[in-house]
């Protein structure tokens, strides 16, 4: 499997365990020292364990990614992707959040790629 492919697996194991609502995977696949920026701020590991806790068991979260470049850099992979993520609240409308993300993934001593940094410009469409 090329590094590119890695990466690009990576991103299918996040979307899958994001469905899923797998806290425990995408732990797997994120640094201690993760980093989103996002419109509302930056956000840590803590801040999304929290977050995404908050949500477990209450909304169905499916993204579909668009990946418009990977480049791999020694340790490091950039990817620009055109993401639209669904959220679906057990009782309420369906939310759709879309646009650009560009995300910086680090290769861990055991060669594994996990998310080191993401910044994420998704808003409501």
């Amino acid at each position: 499997m090329s590094e590119v492919d890695a990466v690009r697996s990576v991103i299918e194991e996040w979307l899958a365990a994001s469905k899923a609502g797998d806290l425990n995977m995408l732990l797997t696949l994120m640094t201690d020292d993760v980093l989103f920026l996002t419109r509302n701020g930056v956000m840590r590991r803590d801040d999304f364990i929290a977050a995404f806790s908050a949500m477990a068991g209450n909304v169905l979260i499916e993204g579909r990614p668009d990946v418009q470049e990977i480049t791999v850099e020694g340790n490091l992979a950039v990817c620009w992707n055109k993401l639209e993520v669904r959220i679906k609240p057990s009782a309420d409308k369906e939310i759709v959040h879309a646009g650009d993300v560009l995300t910086v993934f680090q290769r861990g001593g055991d060669g594994r790629w996990r998310l080191w940094r993401d910044a994420n410009l998704l808003a409501a469409v």
